[in-house]
């Protein structure tokens, strides 16, 4: 009797000393965050890289613009290089002119950049297998960020119509007045309708939309491949830099890949403003034309700018999005 009481004892005692061990270490591991937690974190976090990095450069922005609109209206040309245009704008406009637009942008870009991110980490997630331990592939990847940009680009692109056109210069515009962000977006609707705040959409969508698949991808792809080899302490100088330059290297590659279909939107969210005459009745006409009367190095106007323009760009709103997350606990 004492030998089974001794046992019995010896068993509970084993088996609470277990139970207590796993509470210790459950206890010990960080409580994966609420899904409603997790999706308002990732909205904050993509919102406020976002903001940071349109504000940061602004001036290469409107400088990339300027030069893909100039030849629509075979206007003597004004705007020559980066350093040119800069200087044609300080000298006509003022310094404050560099951020024209830059309110209509940072008002876009903080749900597009919320809604880019977040619906790209949630759609990753629902891609991912339930037995898939092992990172998405490369076209998970792409296909999660393409449709992440799509559903992106639906919702907001009547604020990138009206940012674009409060970034043209006086003679860009055609005669046509803009007081600010609503009255842009009044008059363009009174002169052409509701259905041209959609002005551009369809290149938008088959540029767009493959251009995030691609940025996000890349970053991954990048990040992985460089962390991969070599392994650095969070929030160290090394781990900065490396998310920098990943984030500045999949800006490049993806905006350069898609270059043209962004000429041929920013011609079309222009085209007929103010109520003139259109000059595109489609996106193809609008390639078709351009061709024509400019080559195919009218497709890549304002390419020097916008490389410029995305390495800082990119790796700013990659490092601040990633820092963001952790700020937010959404890591």
């Amino acid at each position: 009797t004492t030998t089974t009481t001794t046992t019995t004892t010896t068993t509970t005692a084993a088996a609470t000393a277990a139970a207590t061990t796993t509470a210790t270490a459950t206890a010990a591991e960080p409580a994966p965050a609420p899904a409603r937690k997790k999706m308002v974190g990732l909205l904050a976090a993509g919102a406020g890289s976002g903001a940071i990095t349109k504000t940061a450069i602004a001036p290469l922005e409107r400088v990339k613009i300027l030069l893909q609109i100039q030849g629509m209206h075979a206007e003597k040309v004004k705007y020559k290089g980066i350093v040119g245009t800069l200087r044609t704008v300080l000298r006509e406009e003022g310094f404050r002119a560099m951020y024209k637009g830059n309110g209509a942008n940072v008002l876009r870009i903080i749900p597009t950049y919320a809604l880019k991110f977040a619906f790209n980490d949630t759609i990753k997630d629902l891609v991912r297998d339930k037995q898939q331990s092992t990172a998405l592939t490369f076209s998970q990847m792409v296909a999660s960020g393409s449709l992440a940009g799509m559903l992106q680009i639906t919702i907001t692109y009547p604020l990138e119509l009206v940012r674009t056109r409060l970034t043209l210069s006086e003679g860009q515009k055609q005669g046509a007045k803009f007081k600010g962000i609503l009255d842009c977006a009044q008059q363009t609707v009174r002169m052409e309708g509701w259905q041209s705040l959609y002005k551009g959409i369809t290149p938008t969508w088959l540029s767009g939309a493959p251009y995030v698949g691609l940025q996000m991808s890349f970053f991954e792809v990048f990040k992985s491949s460089v962390f991969r080899t070599q392994s650095y302490e969070k929030h160290s100088l090394a781990e900065t830099g490396l998310t920098l330059v990943a984030g500045a290297c999949s800006g490049i590659v993806a905006q350069t890949l898609t270059y043209p279909g962004d000429t041929i939107r920013r011609r079309m969210q222009t085209n007929g403003i103010g109520g003139t005459e259109r000059i595109y009745s489609t996106c193809i006409d609008c390639g078709v034309k351009t061709y024509r009367a400019e080559g195919v190095r009218a497709f890549y106007k304002g390419l020097g700018a916008n490389t410029v323009r995305c390495m800082p760009g990119a790796a700013i709103q990659f490092y601040a999005y990633e820092n963001l997350k952790r700020a937010f606990d959404v890591d």
